[in-house]
């Protein structure tokens, strides 16, 4: 596949210098502590998604669609509010609803209450700006008036988030031709133009660049990661290429910048390009996440199973993200988040259940599904927040709360007094653990190869780092490094990328590497073990 943008439209800033280097045993180096960016970004994500506020979805937002709207997406409905009531009567209804998607109750709400680390915000490339709908549906002068403050809103609506300790992914949901052919895409053409005209794969890294240069000069305080598309179609030709370049892109502007993929219904296919991508080798690349989106009730699999059939589903679920040979150094790292979820069956699987168990089985659905998403990804994100429309409890993430049929990881709840203790404790235990830990690896190496001359001192220095940087994430809302945190603790979640961030920091080279990493996630353990984080 040809390259669809040229580098040289990208303004690049100056990446620091990162020589491998190798380190004699006499000296352990420990990296600077993680930076309040840093947890952002890497932390487990206990999200939802704001639909239908800067993308429309008919059946989230109705009262956004004049009754002379013909379909169900952002273009049908802004269409045919300028055809009812004219141009400024559309921006200024179409401002306001940007503008009340999120009160000041609703975001102290969700980030106090409802303990909301990371907020998913779908938008559209129509939402960037008029420079990028030229020769799209969303071209015409009309729109360029109806849109012309809808990036500042999401500025506004981000910096508010942020001061309330929530990150933000900035989700382009609908873009060029779109990456499937569904209404949420911002059109009802009903076709996934996006992969097969190179203009609009061009037009799409023109907006993925504009919003990394964007937050990269810190104009969007919060955000945690881009998403380049949503739910692209299964098998979209030339997806893995585009991302490749894009990757290539946003790393001329600022690497550190997590970039996020849709897995196309094929999660293990994009956790392998991922780790093609996130190796110590390309030391300036930004680090890519897979997004994974898990849904029960649209399949005829699906509607012919019983709820416990698919409770029982959940727990098989995302199974190739089990530790079973984690390795960064030899194999890339993964990481992956379920960027949409809910509690909704289908009314044929409810069929199937005494209706006096519905609200038991509907509390056990949803717990089920956030706890695994918890124990094996490196965040969820329910679908979807603040909706208009009766689009049904399971969908409704306040209710289901309401329900508690979502696990609020407990350490999210967490008072700073027990913050603090958590934390005293582990550093008690510290020095035992780390002895300990030591030991049992050099004692499995000798018995293991006895013939075998290790770097076992790797481990030592591995070890101490991931210790220091677990207890670095859980402390940071107590150190005021997480803006507004009123309480509550963290944990890394994104472990296999920030993994491989403190390896390309590090610039360790030699055939022993793996052992810092060894290292490296046993002291994580053992620091979230003493931390209270061992059964969460």
């Amino acid at each position: 596949m040809e390259a669809v943008f040229h580098m040289d439209d990208i303004e690049p800033r100056e990446q620091p210098s990162e020589q491998p280097r190798q380190t004699p045993p006499s000296d352990i180096i420990l990296l600077p502590p993680p930076t309040a960016l840093d947890v952002l970004r890497y932390r487990y994500h206990h999200g939802v998604n704001l639909g239908g506020v800067f993308v429309l979805e008919r059946w989230l937002f109705p009262s956004m669609f004049p009754a002379c709207a013909e379909g169900a997406s952002e273009l049908d409905a802004v269409t045919a509010s300028f055809s009812a009531i004219d141009i400024f009567p559309t921006k200024e209804k179409w401002e306001a609803h940007w503008n009340s998607a999120l009160s000041n109750e609703d975001i102290a709400d969700l980030a106090y209450r409802l303990c909301v680390t990371t907020l998913r915000l779908p938008i559209g490339y129509f939402t960037l700006g008029y420079q990028f709908t030229i020769n799209t549906p969303f071209g015409s002068d009309v729109f360029r008036i109806i849109y012309s403050q809808a990036w500042q809103a999401v500025i506004k609506l981000c910096t508010r988030l942020y001061k309330a300790g929530i990150g933000i992914i900035l989700d382009l949901h609908a873009v060029p031709g779109g990456a499937n052919g569904d209404s949420h895409s911002g059109t009802s053409s009903g076709r996934a133009d996006l992969w097969t005209d190179p203009k609009n794969l061009q037009l799409l890294a023109k907006c993925v660049g504009s919003i990394a240069s964007a937050v990269a000069a810190d104009q969007i305080p919060g955000v945690v990661g881009i998403q380049i598309c949503n739910e692209a179609i299964y098998g979209a030709p030339g997806a893995f290429d585009f991302y490749r370049h894009l990757t290539n892109a946003v790393s001329a502007i600022d690497s550190s910048i997590p970039l996020y993929i849709s897995d196309a219904w094929d999660l293990g296919a994009a956790l392998d390009f991922t780790a093609s991508i996130n190796t110590t080798n390309q030391p300036l690349l930004p680090p890519v996440v897979v997004d994974t989106h898990k849904y029960y009730c649209f399949t005829a699999a699906d509607k012919a199973q019983a709820p416990l059939d698919i409770i029982r589903r959940v727990a098989t679920e995302l199974q190739e993200l089990l530790p079973r040979s984690n390795s960064v150094v030899d194999k890339g790292a993964k990481g992956c988040v379920v960027g949409e979820w809910s509690g909704a069956l289908d009314p044929e699987t409810w069929s199937q259940a005494p209706a006096t168990e519905r609200e038991e089985l509907q509390q056990q659905f949803g717990i089920a599904q956030s706890r695994i998403w918890h124990e094996r990804a490196g965040g969820s994100f329910f679908w979807s927040t603040n909706m208009e429309g009766k689009v049904g409890h399971a969908w409704d993430f306040l209710h289901m709360n309401g329900r508690k049929a979502i696990a609020v990881p407990g350490y999210l709840t967490f008072e700073f007094a027990k913050v603090r203790d958590c934390r005293g404790h582990a550093n008690e235990q510290k020095e035992f653990l780390k002895s300990t830990d030591i030991g049992r690896h050099i004692e499995y190496w000798h018995q293991a190869a006895p013939w075998q001359e290790f770097e076992h001192w790797r481990f030592e220095e591995g070890w101490e780092l991931g210790f220091r940087d677990a207890v670095a994430f859980w402390e940071m809302r107590l150190n005021s490094g997480v803006q507004g945190a009123k309480e509550g603790a963290d944990k890394i979640g994104l472990l296999d990328l920030w993994i491989l961030k403190r390896l390309r920091q590090l610039g360790a080279v030699g055939d022993f590497v793996w052992e810092w990493e060894h290292g490296f996630r046993q002291g994580v353990k053992s620091a979230q073990q003493s931390l209270g984080l061992g059964h969460e």
